[in-house]
């Protein structure tokens, strides 16, 4: 895992390779193991040390999982000097391609899935990412064909921004990588700043953020663009979506089991593959603990385990952490996030993200990764993802139940009401998380709090219901939660505080084999005898324990967020509001800050502060100022 950068100029600029280095230097966090950088011309690359004016440059700051040693080096250049690349991600299936390539020729000279990227686009061009399994984001130059391309993978899982000025183009896995662009002056979009403090929307709008003017790459693309003239016409080309995917409705549900197993199996072997050890995040839940399980029982791997645990057992989830680690024999490692860990890491982790974040349970992945890197793991395995791919959260089983009432089956519909009371999640009819889905007028008490001034209040609107509106198919709103409302946001936290402390993690209930067969189960295989995910539950039989197999609860990485919010650090959450300029010039923050106790107790409107101080500390870390 690794931080790239690029430049691309309409004319030849001596400030390139400085730019470039400012820049990786500012991700140095994300690759520790090897920095490098290339400029060049449309003739060729320069030597390593030019300080030529350049048209193009590459940059890399390397993360060694894969190919240890200088053989990793980036930006890496095919045999012939005329395609360069900075890779950041995984091609897990690199040892297979790697096998087609020598058998139509091509010869390597190191391990690494780096050569095996520029060996098949030499081989098959730009589509040679469809047949990539893995996360990554890279920039490839190609001086035969006086083009460049950006490229993300399927799902969105690493990073990749775009900056345009008249006369350049930058390219970054992060954000504050613009920094190193004297020119570039943060500026909020708006837009993005309301659906974030209004509705606790991130990353739901395709090629934009919270920053103006910067466009995040989308999920499954390749963007190309002339090096004669980078800021002119360029090409985006969809090499993957979701759109061909329908129900299968002829699946069984053994078919669904074997399936959904096998598939599993598979991704979670190829996110093993590693030159360095590999450990594993557990909340204990259904998803990192079927991970543990999976490795130890079909793989026979004994996993050391990372998990976030608290006193306060309303938070805590340490009986079932330890059920899993018995079972899979793991090496337990657990970390206890304090209120004092919260104050003095909140300003580092708004930097870290880029973006503002809605909740202090990011401290409990924090502090996981954090201790990882103490104990010299560098990849984790993440359960991140698994309630999107089988239907997890609670309002699937609500879509589940009115596509029951809407296929006129109002006896189904009943029934399996019945079996989600009986064996479900037992917290199904606490609705106080899905506020946004809510009609306006049960919206009005929490919604009172938050007072825009006229130029917010002119962005007003409901971004889902928008969006979402007339959308009954419970697998389109599985699909829409993959690639708009939920696991973008949860990527990119996945990516900054694994990343922050240069760890790699990899998430195997997203392979795009296996999201794809999800999205071809039957929706009545998901909620079999009331049980949310109960595919997916059935696939791991054999490897769960009973208590965690059918659990009926679900926290995740939880803080005790709420009840610090009574003490110290709700006073500094409610400080970072009240001193804010930039947002008392988008909101009257004086409800927010002279709550009634009924109301300041209110979990809807504790987060709605929550967001409202994060949103203020990131306009302050990142000097982000207001059109």
């Amino acid at each position: 895992m690794c931080g790239i950068a690029a430049i691309f100029t309409k004319k030849p600029d001596s400030r390139t390779r400085s730019e470039l280095e400012r820049s990786i230097r500012v991700v140095r966090h994300r690759g520790p193991d090897g920095e490098g950088v290339v400029t060049g011309d449309l003739d060729g690359a320069f030597g390593e040390n030019s300080a030529s004016a350049a048209k193009w440059g590459l940059a890399h700051a390397r993360l060694a999982i894969v190919g240890l040693g200088d053989q990793g080096h980036q930006p890496m250049a095919d045999r012939g000097g005329r395609r360069w690349l900075s890779f950041n991600g995984e091609i897990y299936n690199h040892i297979e391609l790697r096998k087609e390539l020598e058998t139509g020729g091509f010869k390597f000279e190191t391990t690494t899935d780096t050569e095996v990227i520029l060996a098949a686009w030499s081989a098959w061009g730009e589509a040679c990412v469809e047949r990539f399994n893995g996360m990554f984001a890279f920039v490839l130059v190609d001086l035969d064909r006086r083009t460049a391309h950006a490229v993300r993978d399927r799902l969105g899982i690493k990073p990749l921004y775009l900056r345009s000025t008249p006369h350049r183009m930058a390219v970054a896995s992060e954000i504050k990588q613009f920094t190193a662009d004297e020119g570039f002056q943060p500026q909020a979009d708006l837009q993005m700043v309301h659906d974030f403090l209004f509705d606790g929307l991130l990353g739901h709008e395709p090629r934009r953020c919270m920053f103006e003017g910067v466009e995040p790459v989308e999920p499954g693309t390749i963007i190309s663009f002339d090096l004669d003239d980078p800021i002119g016409t360029r090409s985006a080309r969809t090499y993957w979506s979701l759109d061909h995917i329908h129900t299968d409705t002829t699946m069984t549900w053994e078919d669904a089991v074997d399936q959904t197993k096998s598939t599993f199996l598979r991704s979670l072997s190829l996110r093993m593959r590693a030159d360095v050890p590999v450990g594993s995040c557990l909340s204990g839940g259904l998803d990192s603990s079927s991970i543990v399980c999976a490795a130890a029982s079909a793989l026979g791997i004994k996993m050391t385990t990372f998990s976030s645990c608290y006193e306060d057992r309303r938070f805590d989830e340490q009986e079932y952490i330890d059920v899993v680690n018995r079972s899979a024999n793991a090496n337990p490692i657990k970390v206890f996030p304090t209120e004092k860990n919260a104050i003095d890491l909140f300003d580092r982790i708004v930097w870290a993200q880029d973006e503002p974040f809605g909740s202090m349970s990011l401290l409990s992945q924090w502090s996981v990764m954090a201790a990882a890197r103490t104990q010299g793991i560098p990849v984790l395995l993440d359960g991140q993802g698994g309630d999107e791919t089988f239907g997890g959260y609670r309002k699937f089983t609500w879509l589940r139940l009115l596509e029951l009432a809407r296929a006129g089956r109002p006896i189904g519909a009943m029934a399996h009401a019945m079996r989600v009371l009986h064996r479900g999640d037992r917290n199904v009819l606490d609705l106080r998380r899905g506020l946004r889905y809510f009609p306006a007028f049960l919206r009005r008490r929490e919604a009172s709090v938050l007072i825009p001034r006229p130029r917010l209040e002119a962005m007003r609107r409901r971004a889902w219901s928008e969006r979402m509106s007339g959308t009954r198919d419970l697998g389109e709103h599985r699909k829409a939660d993959l690639l708009h409302w939920s696991l973008p946001a949860l990527l990119r936290y996945e990516d900054r505080s694994s990343m922050a402390h240069s760890i790699e993690a990899r998430v195997p209930l997203i392979d795009h084999e296996l999201v794809e067969h999800a999205m071809r189960v039957p929706s009545q295989h998901l909620f079999a005898r009331g049980q949310s995910k109960s595919v997916f539950r059935e696939a791991m039989r054999e490897f769960l324990p009973t208590s965690i197999r059918t659990r009926r609860t679900k926290m995740g990485f939880a803080s005790a967020q709420q009840i610090w919010m009574q003490s110290e650090f709700g006073d500094m959450i409610r400080g970072r509001v009240r001193d804010s300029e930039a947002l008392q010039e988008l909101i009257d923050p004086t409800p927010l800050l002279t709550l009634e106790p009924r109301l300041a107790k209110s979990q809807l409107v504790q987060d709605t502060l929550f967001r409202a101080a994060s949103l203020a500390t990131w306009f302050d870390r990142f000097g982000v100022r207001l059109k």
